[in-house]
């Protein structure tokens, strides 16, 4: 047993036992429950920070092994999205703390010694969700009038491209004229879904071009005629 990230008891093997479809008794699904819950708590603070939504996600992934706070101010300064952050790395991590994303661990012998900190086991869970692709899928199914409009985008956005770029690829889209809809709706929305990340323009992710390779490629191609 280990204590969850809201405070409540966490069984690891019941967790495993859930996942394969197993019958949970009442700890499994408290403890199943903890864990949605302490997901739903860091997938509220990253999307409440939308300017430093890819930089947070990427500070879960690198600290899934132990950094001091000094390497993880050297690594999250390497982003290119931290070109002209008007916020410190400290503050950025202790946003992560405080949604129980990241925690401080002790290691035996370094005591006293610079702080350590690793990904919780909700902050994994979090980044593995994003990743997986579900959420670009979800978006599709959300809004089916606008998938060419979406694949249009992540495909063109394989070369990046800035904002006015894409208006001006997309001008003139029946589509958007009624009820009148503009770019920035779809690139904030492909952002929010893990498709589109700004890296000084905006470019695909690498799950975005995943599901251009899947199910996109005539509208890759459509895409390209504009660019």
């Amino acid at each position: 047993m280990t204590r969850g990230f809201l405070g409540k008891r966490v069984n690891r093997v019941n967790l495993d036992l859930i996942g394969k479809g197993l019958k949970m008794d009442m700890t499994q699904k408290v403890s199943l429950q903890s864990l949605e819950e302490a997901m739903a708590k860091i997938h509220q603070r990253i999307v409440s920070e939308p300017a430093y939504r890819t930089v947070l996600y990427k500070m879960l992934a690198f600290c899934q092994a132990t950094h001091s706070s000094v390497d993880i101010a050297e690594e999250v300064c390497s982003y290119p999205e931290m070109k002209g952050s008007l916020q410190p790395v400290s503050l950025l991590l202790s946003w992560l703390i405080a949604c129980d994303g990241i925690e401080e661990v002790v290691l035996a012998g370094r005591e006293g010694k610079e702080r350590m900190f690793r990904t919780t086991i909700a902050g994994k869970a979090v980044l593995d969700k994003e990743k997986s692709g579900d959420k670009i899928a979800t978006l599709f199914m959300q809004e089916p009038a606008y998938v060419s409009i979406y694949w249009q985008i992540l495909g063109t956005c394989a070369s990046p491209k800035t904002r006015a770029e894409i208006e001006v690829m997309l001008r003139g889209n029946p589509i958007l004229e009624s009820p009148k809809i503009y770019a920035n709706y779809f690139i904030e929305t492909l952002e929010n879904a893990g498709g589109l990340e700004w890296r000084d323009k905006w470019q695909t992710t690498r799950m975005g071009m995943n599901a251009v390779s899947e199910n996109g490629s005539s509208y890759t191609h459509t895409a390209n005629l504009h660019s």
